[in-house]
Order: C-alpha cells, then structure tokens, then sequence
C-alpha cells in the first residue's frame, strides 16, 4: 500500500493498483510476469518484473522506461542515492544460484553502477547506514552496501531466508532457526527455517516454517502450518493484532500475550499482506486480493460473540428443560 493505493502484481505478469478506500481499479496493465516486486517514490513506481526493472507512472500506469537486467529479477528499491535492483542467475544443472548482480540507475534509467557477488540476495532493504542484502550460501551473512563500497558482515548463521526493515532496524531470519538484526546479536531462536519476520517497535516476532510464531516479548504460539507471512493489522478501534499468514488460514493473535483472537479458514494459501490504518490486505495463491477492513471485522466479532452468547443461552435452557423432566 502507498498513499492511499493498493498495488499489487502477480506470477502472470498483471499489475494492478485499487483505491484503498473503496477497491475500485484505478489501472492495469500485463507484462510478461513474474512481478517480484515493487517499490514507490512521489509519483512513481518501480517494478522488478521477469528480467526487468520498469519505471511507471504512479497515475495512469504508462511505461516511462525499462532495463534488462542479467538473469531473474529479484528486488527493487528506491533510496536517495538511486534505484536499486537485484537479479540472479539460476543454474538448472546444480539446482542452485551461481550468482546475484546489485544494479544501481538513476531517475532517466541510466546504468550508474553494478556489482556481481556470488550469492542470491534473499533480503534488500535500507535504513540510515547504507544498503543491506541478506545473503544465501556460500557466505551467508549480510552485505553492506555505502559510499559505493561493499562490505560483508557476519550476522546470524547459517543461510538469509528473510528479512524486514522496522523503523530504522534490520531484522534478518536464518535457515537455522535464528532471527539477528544489524548491530545487535541474535533476538530470538525457533526449531526451524525463519519464513517471516516482523519488527512493531522494539518488539521482534518471527514465523517460522513449523508453524511456530515467537516473539522477543516472551510470548509464542503454534499456528496451523508453514508461516508465509506476518503484519500488524486492525482487530479492533483500540487495539492492532499479528496477523498469521500460513497454510491453514487465518490466525489474528494478540499482541501482549500471543493469544489467538480470531482464526479464519481459506481455500487458498495466503502468500503476502500488508496494513495501514485500518486495512489489511491480503493476497492469495490464487490471484485474489482481499481487502479487510476494521469497521467490517468489528461487526464479525460482535456477530460471533453474539452467537456464542446464544448458543449458551440456548445450552443451559435445554439444560433446564431436562432437569424438569427428570425431577
């Protein structure tokens, strides 16, 4: 979500951006597909697509211009240095990644500069000491990206299989089970791959391939499959819950305790998300996107709450009832 839109692509090549506040299309266009990802600055949007990195207009959509890259398209980013992107190379023989290429244009698209490493980057983002990528085998770790100078560093063990930036916070999680963050030492260790990781304020609560969600906190607790995704979104006007992504639905938890607040079931996995305000949005393997929001997910609960009192209601009249019969 930016400003007030929601944009979202798919496997197929479809890019489509919807008001927020009403879900009407505003545009949507078909590339050739895979989008892998998109990024935003005032009124443009980035996209890394197949093996491309386009520029659009941020009102209509129009191409204003692309570049090839070498390999796949993996992430696009803009900082106040450039545009950033990444791309890897895939060997079919080993059945593994020889290679990654940073790339870095300026606001026409002009090449300023790039880098090959010998990694995939499983991570990109920023904070106000420069680039980082997350970083698969072989060297693992993180690089560092300022000045034009890479530098690696030695964060966690073991393979990057994710990442988020939190305010100013790096969070990366490990095929180890370990969550680490750029100057601090490891926050917190699950018993499998780190699939997702989120940062709300100082806190840390990472998901994980087991279906485990923990969080720095102290709390954690056991959701129905592989986590896909993690965010803070609306459960009611005064509180914001996790939303937990996985293979067997929809399980909104609260954010002290940890506790389970709702779960939902869903045909199809739930492979991404993201809130502001008082939106979720959540989108599906299917191509779907859902769009929840506060005031409709307050009624659910009251309706649910509401059945509940009447089922009991309902329970201890029959109770009565049979009392009375037997007495």
């Amino acid at each position: 979500m930016y400003d007030g839109r929601v944009f979202a692509g798919s496997q197929e090549g479809t890019l489509a951006c919807w008001m927020a506040d009403s879900g009407e299309t505003v545009w949507q266009i078909e590339m050739s597909g895979p989008i892998s990802d998109i990024d935003f600055f005032d009124d443009v949007v980035y996209v890394a697509e197949s093996a491309m990195i386009h520029c659009l207009e941020y009102d209509s959509g129009k191409m204003v211009w692309s570049r090839e890259l070498e390999g796949s398209s993996d992430y696009v980013l803009v900082s106040d240095t450039g545009i950033w992107a990444t791309s890897s190379v895939y060997e079919i023989e080993i059945g593994d990644y020889t290679e990654s290429t940073i790339w870095k244009f300026d606001d026409s698209g002009e090449l300023q500069q790039r880098w090959t490493i010998g990694e995939r980057c499983w991570f990109f983002g920023s904070n106000d000491s420069g680039l980082f990528l997350g970083l698969g085998r072989p060297r693992c770790g993180a690089l560092r990206l300022a000045d034009g100078q890479l530098e690696h560093l030695e964060v966690g063990a073991g393979p990057v299989t994710c990442g988020t930036t939190a305010s100013n916070r790096i969070l990366f999680g490990h095929s180890n089970g370990k969550v680490s963050e750029i100057g601090s030492s490891s926050i917190l260790v699950g018993k499998s791959p780190v699939s997702s990781v989120l940062g709300v304020e100082g806190e840390t609560i990472a998901g994980f391939e087991s279906g485990q969600v923990i969080s720095s906190a102290g709390w954690s607790n056991a959701s129905r499959g592989s986590i896909a995704t993690l965010s803070l979104g609306p459960i009611s006007s005064q509180n914001r819950g996790i939303w937990v992504c996985s293979d067997g639905g929809i399980t909104v938890l609260g954010r002290e305790l940890g506790d389970n607040l709702l779960e939902l079931s869903h045909e199809y996995k739930i492979q991404n998300s993201d809130s502001q305000g008082n939106l979720i949005i959540l989108g599906d393997e299917s191509g779907s996107i859902y769009f929840v929001e506060e005031s409709v997910l307050i009624r659910r609960l009251s309706d649910d709450s509401a059945n509940n009192e009447d089922d009991a209601r309902k329970r201890e009249m029959m109770d009565r009832l049979r009392r009375l019969r037997h007495g």
